[in-house]
């Protein structure tokens, strides 16, 4: 059965990826999201299941550990007693189109590869002070457009466990992959700085992924399917130094989803989404454009900015994701969630997730 099939793997592998760059404050989830659309289609069948996920993510609270702190805090906290300027993130929306190429060769092994364009679009909020004791002057201003090819994964899994070859309840599958830096990431400001590394379209790394997810199945459906389908998973990402010396965090995943068939073609489910992503890294290396700058003391680091600082970066938080899947057609099916943030403790100050939103479209061949 279709609905059987296209559940045989867990899709919470969460998160997020290699999709969008994978800062710690700004793609919560990281590389998972973008692999769960198409791991979610390695079934039991062998052939090609391919699927194609947008999704949107709208940040404009900007937190110190759990507690929020408005821009205009933070410029003011910052420019306490002092002349100059600061930056901060007044709202940022990311949105990501990722291709999911699912593979199985035979019964236990299957390929996955992720293709992610990225769109990353920022409202700055800039605060001035001529003299130390001068009030801030605030203003705000739009960043140009990141938009572009992603980093490229290909992910391998092999099942060393099931109960079932057809209408399979009970699965355990582990699976590593790579991730390539095909993104561009030394996109530039008009000034020629280096864009902030959150909103680059790649990391400009080598990165590995560590996968484990099981499924199991309860319940009867009057089609004779099950009714129940529970799916934990643990997804690590980790990752390598570019060629400017930047790291981003290593990330873990832990993901639970639960889904319950209504019909036969349509079903709802509700996932709970855990990330923790480790602090960024710099080694020193300075931007090339900027080598005898005093303001540039290494790549995507400027002072003047909260993003370009990596004691802003790593976090912990958790999200709640209702959601559904319907079958259209045979051989099509369509599904969304949305990822509502129930947790976030962030290292540092940095801008959280407020919504964010999944579609797919999947067909298999």
């Amino acid at each position: 059965m279709k609905f059987v099939k296209s559940l045989a793997v867990t899709s919470a592998l969460a998160l997020s990826t290699i999709s969008m760059v994978q800062q710690a404050s700004a793609s919560e989830c990281g590389l998972s999201c973008c692999i769960a659309a198409g791991v979610d289609g390695v079934g039991s069948a062998t052939g090609l299941t391919v699927s194609l996920q947008y999704d949107t993510m709208l940040m404009k609270t900007n937190k110190q550990r759990r507690s929020e702190i408005t821009p205009q805090q933070i410029i003011s906290n910052q420019l306490a007693g002092t002349a100059g300027m600061y930056a901060v993130s007044n709202s940022m929306t990311m949105q990501k189109i990722a291709a999911n190429f699912a593979y199985r060769m035979d019964e236990d092994n299957a390929f996955v590869l992720t293709v992610p364009y990225v769109i990353n679009d920022m409202e700055m909020m800039m605060g001035m002070k001529m003299m130390p004791m001068s009030p801030v002057m605030y203003s705000t201003n739009q960043m140009e457009t990141i938009q572009g090819l992603g980093d490229v994964s290909l992910l391998y899994l092999r099942d060393i466990y099931k109960d079932a070859d057809i209408r399979t309840r009970q699965r355990f599958s582990v699976g590593v992959g790579i991730k390539a830096p095909t993104g561009a990431s030394k996109a530039r400001t008009a000034s020629g700085h280096l864009v902030h590394m959150m909103m680059q379209a790649g990391t400009g790394s080598w990165d590995g992924l560590f996968i484990a997810n099981g499924t199991m199945a309860f319940g009867e459906h009057e089609d004779g399917g099950a009714q129940w389908m529970l799916s934990p998973s643990a997804t690590y990402h980790m990752t390598t130094r570019n060629s400017l010396g930047y790291k981003v965090g290593d990330r873990l995943n832990v993901d639970l989803s639960a889904r319950y068939r209504v019909t036969s073609k349509f079903n709802v489910k509700l996932d709970l989404n855990g990330v923790y992503s480790q602090k960024d890294s710099t080694d020193g290396t300075k931007d090339p454009n900027f080598l005898n700058s005093m303001m540039v003391p290494a790549a995507y680091q400027r002072t003047v900015n909260v993003l370009d600082n990596v004691n802003n970066t790593g976090l912990a938080s958790v999200f709640i994701s209702p959601g559904f899947q319907w079958i259209v057609a045979d051989g099509w099916t369509v599904s969304g969630e949305y990822r509502i943030p129930v947790y976030q403790d962030v290292r540092g100050t940095q801008q959280v997730t407020d919504n964010w939103f999944f579609a797919r479209v999947t067909t298999a061949f």
